[in-house]
């Protein structure tokens, strides 16, 4: 490899790894949560410190309370809610605008401090841009949640939703690209 070639690939890599503000802000949030679940008290409070920092930097909420599976993609942070009782599986990828959020009827959420309140997403599942979940539901394996779309009803695995609880079955065919972790691997200059 050339010299002005590994020049440019460092200046890439460079401006990859420190200006890019979704995988930054990614960064913090999994170090937040994983602070929180492996430390004692004081790494919990350092965790909720982290946490109120990335509500006002990111204008995103991802608390550390959260259950995370292995490796979660946040794609664009912004805007972000996720509700702390929720459980998110393998491999999810989460796009901006995503809502995960309880459904209370009265008190219910009085009488009931220890009940799941938020859903609970399978594995390989997608999030698109916008997407609400609301309430206790459970979001089956390998499903897509389609761009602005609401559920408040259970997705059987392998379905697509779209719109207002519009549940469809997934085709083998219809399947989401897969990305690199980082970009400048397949550099074609």
């Amino acid at each position: 490899m050339s010299l002005a070639k590994r020049i440019k690939l460092a200046i890439r890599k460079y401006f990859y790894w420190h200006f890019d503000f979704d995988r930054v802000a990614e960064a913090k949030i999994k170090k937040c949560i994983r602070l929180y679940h492996t430390g004692g008290p004081i790494a919990k409070y350092r965790a909720r410190l982290l946490w109120y920092r990335l509500q006002k930097t990111y204008t995103t909420s991802y608390p550390p309370q959260l259950t995370v599976g292995k490796n979660l993609r946040i794609e664009h942070c912004m805007g972000t809610r996720i509700g702390k009782t929720a459980v998110i599986g393998d491999n999810v990828r989460i796009y901006q605008f995503v809502q995960v959020i309880a459904k209370v009827v009265g008190d219910q959420a009085l009488r009931d401090k220890h009940a799941r309140r938020h859903a609970k997403i399978g594995n390989n599942v997608t999030l698109s841009c916008g997407s609400t979940i609301i309430g206790p539901v459970t979001i089956g394996d390998n499903s897509i949640i389609g761009a602005n779309a609401l559920v408040s009803h259970d997705v059987p695995p392998n379905s697509i939703v779209v719109g207002l609880n519009q549940i469809r079955e997934r085709k083998a065919s219809q399947t989401l690209p897969t990305f690199s972790t980082n970009p400048w691997d397949n550099d074609n200059d």
